[in-house]
């Protein structure tokens, strides 16, 4: 390779990387939100005059983004590295993204459930624990919880109540008339309407926290790993995201039993 192959190729890296982490910060947005951030940059350049580059687009999405505290970033980065490592100990599929530099001020972690031909009362227990183990990393290991894991009906507590119900009304596994297939139309009023039906679905959601919390406990050094690692990265995919997963493994401690 000639010298200038290698300066276009690593140019084409760096073009590469830069759009990539361009793309990362940009996950959530609309293609509408895409477009104005674009043009008010470009808008920006032109003003500034130059041309426009990739430091002009980088500081147009940095002021898209709500702003938030560090302390704040590394809350998030601990909830959402909860998650990932409960996901790894109960045998979700693969994690594709993890970030916490979504665009509502939050994070996720992105991934399947993996394919199983028994969906069984206890594997969908283990999917209320990934979903709450969020909420149990704050707690054991900040000693404080803050709401995020509520109010959105796409919220950590929404999704794990939803699913809660269904195991008691619609799959065939509630504890009281299992054979009675009852679709709720409205969750708040179904659960007003009926408290005993309330409680059971509470009594599933308890169990599982308490699972995820006993997760958390044995994981500390796991979960700080990777918490780490999303602070510093802000999102985590491709095979950055595989490396940093290998290496939280080696951290996993071997469960009792």
């Amino acid at each position: 390779m000639t010298i200038v192959q290698s300066a276009k190729s690593s140019g084409q890296t760096l073009a590469s990387t830069a759009l990539k982490s361009l793309a990362r910060r940009a996950q959530g947005m609309t293609g509408a939100d895409i477009e104005r951030w674009v043009r008010e940059a470009r808008q920006k350049a032109r003003r500034d005059r130059h041309a426009l580059s990739y430091a002009d687009l980088e500081t147009q999405l940095v002021g898209t983004r709500p702003s938030r505290s560090m302390a704040l970033r590394s809350r998030i980065a601990t909830h959402e590295a909860g998650h990932a490592v409960a996901r790894m100990l109960v045998g979700f599929g693969p994690i594709a993204e993890i970030t916490v530099d979504a665009k509502a001020g939050g994070g996720f972690v992105d991934g399947s459930i993996g394919t199983h031909d028994e969906m069984t009362e206890a594997r969908l227990t283990a999917v209320l624990i990934g979903v709450l183990a969020g909420r149990a990393a704050e707690e054991v290991m900040l000693e404080t919880v803050t709401v995020n894991a509520g109010g959105a009906d796409h919220s950590d507590l929404a999704l794990a109540t939803r699913l809660a119900l269904d195991m008691e009304t619609i799959l065939g596994i509630g504890g009281k008339w299992p054979l009675v297939h009852r679709k709720p139309s409205d969750t708040p009023e179904m659960l007003a309407a009926d408290p005993e039906l309330a409680a059971r679905i509470n009594e599933r959601l308890e169990r599982a926290y308490q699972a995820a919390c006993t997760i958390v406990r044995e994981q500390t050094d796991a979960i700080d790993f990777l918490a780490e690692q999303l602070f510093e990265a802000g999102t985590l995919d491709g095979p950055e995201l595989d490396a940093v997963l290998a290496e939280t493994r080696k951290r996993i401690r071997e469960r009792p039993g």
